[in-house]
């Protein structure tokens, strides 16, 4: 295990609006619970304006229940909010979509939409992302993938590098494999119960619990968490109910790529857990990090900025940039 230095990069991570280039991006995707049927899983593709074409590190992101690909690119104060930006100042080509269920993607039977089927659907992003098998205006191929999944995107993540070994490095944030009591109450009175009604559900029972799960509302900005709020998707049942048993509990003993595991401190969901590092066992490059203050939606905080330099320091340690000679 190696202590994370926290260095200042030259790149100032908040990028400004000439300084990232973006264009839409779509996949075909097979849920293997449905697998007579394509569906199409929409998101955006960042990279750098003055290397739009470069392909040596992309990073996948994947949402968090109830989230969508806004959680990575916030509508509100994107010098700050926004992480898939500041990747790309940095010289990280990053991708946030829609998981399927969410946003602008296809929205099928919500109950087939379980963590095993995301984990699979999330390798078949990644390995589109490899082969340039996907639908933009001029696909690229890149030559290394980084998962980054926040929360359940964090379950899909190890799911998908663990079990079919996608992804050349792996960010979990926001996820650990020791929930809190709390979750794990309401995931038994309420989200269950909830899901076994509807193919698709509102997670966190309303949207006065949802921010109090979500934020440490303390010092969060509240025109962040209002927004949050009206933007909030109704989560694909099936999620709900395969999630709480952390199916990727058998996966992630097979991860040996890279892994940074980022946990913030005021998470009320998943707090720092001082033993989760330790489950990733055939990893020898792992090192973890805990956001101060924050809280589980911790790059919608007010100190986003350092995480974004602490998650850029990791990367350029290990993964080609866009930006170097």
């Amino acid at each position: 295990m190696r202590p994370l230095a926290i260095v200042i990069l030259l790149s100032a991570t908040a990028a400004a609006a000439d300084s990232v280039a973006t264009s839409a991006v779509s996949f075909s995707v097979t849920n293997p619970l449905e697998p007579l049927f394509n569906r199409t899983v929409h998101g955006t593709l960042y990279l750098p304006a003055s290397t739009p074409r470069c392909n040596r590190t992309v990073v996948l992101l994947l949402h968090g229940l109830s989230y969508g690909s806004w959680a990575w690119d916030f509508p509100i104060d994107r010098s700050t909010y926004s992480m898939a930006r500041a990747l790309a100042s940095l010289g990280y080509a990053a991708v946030a979509v829609d998981e399927l269920g969410y946003g602008n993607s296809d929205h099928p039977n919500g109950w087939n939409l379980t963590v095993q089927a995301y984990g699979s659907i999330a390798a078949q992003l990644a390995a589109a992302l490899k082969s340039a098998a996907y639908h933009a205006a001029w696909p690229i191929a890149f030559s290394r993938l980084v998962l980054f999944g926040h929360s359940a995107g964090t379950e899909m993540s190890e799911l998908a590098a663990g079990n079919a070994g996608a992804g050349d490095g792996l960010i979990a944030s926001a996820y650990t494999h020791f929930p809190s009591a709390g979750i794990l109450l309401d995931t038994i009175s309420a989200e269950t119960p909830a899901a076994l009604v509807a193919p698709y559900m509102y997670f966190g029972d309303n949207p006065t619990t949802r921010a109090m799960d979500m934020y440490d509302q303390t010092w969060a900005d509240p025109a962040v968490v209002s927004e949050d709020t009206s933007l909030a998707n109704l989560t694909p049942s099936g999620e709900i109910l395969t999630i709480s048993s952390q199916p990727s509990r058998t996966a992630i003993p097979l991860i040996h790529v890279p892994v940074l595991l980022i946990m913030a401190e005021h998470d009320v969901l998943f707090p720092p857990a001082p033993l989760e590092l330790a489950l990733f066992t055939a990893a020898l490059d792992k090192t973890s990090y805990v956001v101060p203050r924050a809280g589980h939606s911790f790059m919608l905080h007010p100190n986003a900025p350092q995480t974004q330099q602490v998650v850029g320091a990791w990367l350029s340690a290990r993964f080609p940039s866009c930006l170097a000679p």
